[in-house]
């Protein structure tokens, strides 16, 4: 009888951890998204800095049937930056160039379009190469930023 009470509880306990239900940022958050989202509903998932008061709540919503993008908020309600996927001709000539130059043998695997709470434009570009990943970032222009 213990048994089937001990495996009765891992089994809840399962499931329980294996729902994808995100996380419900604050209202200051939640407002701000809305102002600058109206109509969108997100999944929140949150990060958490090395300080005590750095947090980070991401948005995850569709911005059209097919392409994802996240937007980031510090525990205030500040934007902080917009992330979404984008495809490789939509990166730079530039940045296209180094990447078939440097990394001809695999692919990226994503490429995001990353705009900040400044309006500053950059491409993150991750993939792997062999057993190696790599994230590379460009600048508006598709330089290679260090």
């Amino acid at each position: 009888m213990k048994n089937f009470y001990l495996a009765a509880a891992f089994l809840i306990s399962s499931l329980v951890m294996g729902q994808k239900n995100g996380v419900l940022p604050p209202a200051n958050v939640k407002m701000a998204f809305e102002k600058q989202y109206p109509k969108k509903i997100a999944l929140w998932t949150v990060e958490y800095g090395d300080q005590k008061d750095d947090i980070k709540f991401k948005a995850k919503f569709n911005e059209t049937a097919t392409t994802k993008a996240y937007a980031v908020y510090d525990g205030k309600g500040v934007f902080k930056a917009y992330k979404t996927q984008i495809q490789i001709d939509q990166l730079p000539f530039k940045a296209q160039l180094y990447l078939k130059k440097e990394y001809p043998a695999k692919p990226a695997r994503q490429i995001l379009l990353v705009i900040d709470a400044q309006n500053k434009t950059t491409y993150k570009v991750e993939g792997q190469n062999n057993i190696k990943f790599y994230d590379i970032v460009f600048n508006k222009e598709g330089e290679v930023q260090m």
